[in-house]
């Protein structure tokens, strides 16, 4: 009875794990890990570095957004895009998202730019505050500071494919 017991158990332990890792993994962390302020930055712009030293910085956009109006945060809000991989989102002439989807020499104050290692990114920032992997194996790192600023990671096929900085979710 024992054994009929046991087997049925693994049974049900073997199909549940094989139901989770179909739907993919959704995790957040309970240890709280946080990132400073500082740490939460690409090519040098983090969240609330004016517009003017942006553009002291990268100078001219390649291009630039007309000023939208944004419903979520009721102020105008307008995006740099320099190249075809890095842009910079505004309000009201803050950076409030800055993002990087390709090997262009934006990097983390750690380094870490698209194109790295998926691990890499564990090795540098520790245990994100979620991670989450799709049925297809694409991973998503989120790490955030005390403020809630979030830097994100998103990796495919094991390398970096896009890096994002999120001043409000």
């Amino acid at each position: 009875m024992k054994q009929k017991i046991a087997a049925v158990l693994a049974v049900l332990m073997l199909a549940f794990s094989q139901l989770a890792a179909a739907a993919g993994i959704n995790q957040i962390s309970a240890d709280d890990h946080v990132l400073q302020n500082d740490e939460i930055a690409l090519g040098g712009i983090m969240v609330g570095t004016p517009r003017s030293e942006v553009e002291a910085i990268y100078g001219a956009p390649t291009e630039r957004s007309e000023p939208v109006k944004s419903a979520a945060m009721d102020e105008m809000m307008d995006t740099y895009t320099y190249g075809t991989s890095f842009q910079v989102i505004f309000v009201k002439d803050m950076a409030m998202f800055i993002i990087s989807t390709a090997n262009n020499g934006i990097a983390t104050p750690a380094g870490v730019t698209v194109g790295d290692p998926a691990d890499a990114v564990m090795r540098t920032y520790g245990k994100p505050h979620r991670y989450s992997r799709s049925e297809s194996g694409n991973e998503s790192f989120v790490y955030l500071d005390p403020y809630g600023i979030a830097i994100v990671f998103s990796a495919e096929g094991g390398s970096i494919t896009r890096i994002g900085i999120v001043g409000y979710e």
